[in-house]
């Protein structure tokens, strides 16, 4: 009995002390953390980083953003590649970890700040380095300083690189265009013509002599030719008659057309303006089928304006007249589709708040002469105009276009209508008094003017500075 409890006092001990000394269980893995102080470079620059120990090891996070360069075993340099963020590490030759620092790497911000305070020194113009470029901020007065800002921090950035230009324009950014369209269209038509019919009976024969002009209907009724004079003459018996028409016509008319489109628009962005319709145009398909598109014509305007300085504004503009016309149409499936007569301008100027400029020379000028005549008789010398007909029609057409801009701020006060001041006439005011409107107390009389003279008025649009 007591040998038993020895040996299992002895078996206690034995387990005790392998317990003891077996290993212990394997640790994870330790994560070393930075042990350098944080590395900051500019763009292609560097700087030499000296360490305590020898390094056999040397290494960089991300070799795209940094180069590493070992001058000596304590001696390291490094070079600023890209922009973002690494890690430098350095190792002795038991792998002991001799340095572990963030690398830093941002464009030259600080050299950009000094030459932007050149550019406003009261702006307080700031440049900050991002991942993929360069933010500018602050305030300026005019557009023209914003873009040189934007220019300068480019040139810093090289053919890489954005630059986010977060820079606010105190000036006005908005233009108001004001453009004037007159087209005057001049037509001259000159007309005469002689027209003859002789009829003589011989017996039971009928000869006769006509020119294409029928003269005598039925009911013994002449033809008036067009929408001038005609002259006209008959002698008849039992066996002759003969009849003649002189026609004449001399004709001038005037068109006067006018249009003024009026945008407004952020400096930068484009606005556009059509006055006028679309007109459908048939497309062929495969198997048979027809599609349709349709084509503005009218008047029409798109611009895109740029403040470039206090009172200074860059204009694209380009003002297009089309109108419809049977001249080149075309038959498409029995699908009669008229031609445009378009006349467009395109320019880019430069001028101040409330200058305008002139778009002219847009000439159209086209003749048609025309002369009828029979053979033979219309070449007989004196006598041959007896037999002849001629016309003659000129077309002429000016197209003068008109730009004016301005720098406007929105209007806080109520903006007019054009039924401002109009109420609808009674039929006394309408029939007695030949009144179209009754004008209320917004409308405007003219000084020493009659009540009859009262035009309707009232501000509107924009303030204009």
């Amino acid at each position: 009995m007591l040998t038993k409890f020895f040996t299992l006092i002895a078996a206690f001990i034995v387990g005790l002390t392998l317990a003891v000394t077996a290993p212990s269980t394997v640790e994870a893995a330790k994560i070393i953390n930075s042990k350098g102080d944080i590395l900051a470079l500019t763009l292609n620059s560097g700087k030499l980083v000296q360490l305590d120990k020898p390094a056999t090891s040397v290494f960089i996070g991300n070799p795209d953003l940094a180069d590493v360069q070992v001058q000596s075993p304590t001696i390291i340099y490094v070079f600023g590649k890209g922009t973002g963020s690494t890690n430098l590490f350095a190792l002795d030759s038991k792998g002991r970890v001799l340095l572990n620092s963030p690398v830093t790497i941002t464009h030259d911000v600080t050299s950009l700040n000094e030459a932007l305070v050149g550019i406003s020194p009261n702006g307080g113009l700031m440049a900050k380095s991002t991942p993929t470029g360069i933010m500018l901020t602050g305030k300026v007065k005019t557009a023209a300083r914003a873009e040189d800002a934007r220019r300068m921090a480019q040139l810093y950035l090289g053919a890489t690189g954005t630059v986010f230009n977060r820079i606010d324009v105190a000036g006005a950014m908005q233009v108001n265009l004001r453009v004037r369209i007159a087209e005057v269209s001049r037509s001259v038509t000159k007309q005469f013509g002689i027209h003859w019919e002789a009829l003589g009976r011989i017996g039971d024969a009928v000869l006769g002599f006509a020119t294409p002009t029928d003269i005598i209907g039925d009911a013994d009724s002449f033809t008036r030719l067009g929408a001038g004079s005609n002259y006209f003459g008959n002698y008849t018996d039992d066996n002759v008659s003969i009849s003649g028409l002189i026609n004449a016509l001399n004709e001038e008319g005037l068109l006067t057309i006018l249009a003024e489109p009026n945008l407004t628009a952020l400096s930068g962005e484009t606005a556009e303006f059509l006055a006028g319709g679309e007109f459908p145009i048939p497309v062929p398909q495969e198997d048979g089928a027809i599609t349709i598109e349709y084509k503005p014509f009218g008047v029409s305007l798109s611009f895109t304006p740029t403040v470039v300085d206090d009172n200074l504004i860059n204009l694209q503009v380009k003002p297009e007249v089309s109108q419809l016309s049977s001249t080149s149409a075309i038959n498409i499936n029995n699908n009669f589709i008229q031609s445009l007569l378009t006349r467009r301008a395109e320019t880019t100027v430069e001028l101040a708040s409330g200058q305008s400029f002139a778009i002219g020379g847009l000439l159209s000028n086209d003749g048609d002469n025309n002369i009828s005549k029979t053979p033979l008789l219309g070449d007989i010398p004196i006598l041959g105009a007896l037999f002849r007909s001629a016309s003659f029609q000129r077309n002429e057409t000016e197209l003068l276009i008109i730009v004016t801009p301005y720098l406007v701020k929105p209007s806080n006060s109520r903006i007019a209508e054009p039924t401002d001041g109009y109420i609808p006439p009674t039929n006394k005011d309408l029939y007695v008094d030949g009144e179209n409107f009754r004008p209320t107390s917004s409308a405007v009389y003219p000084k020493n003017s009659a009540k009859s003279d009262v035009k309707l008025a009232g501000p509107a649009g924009f303030i204009l500075e």
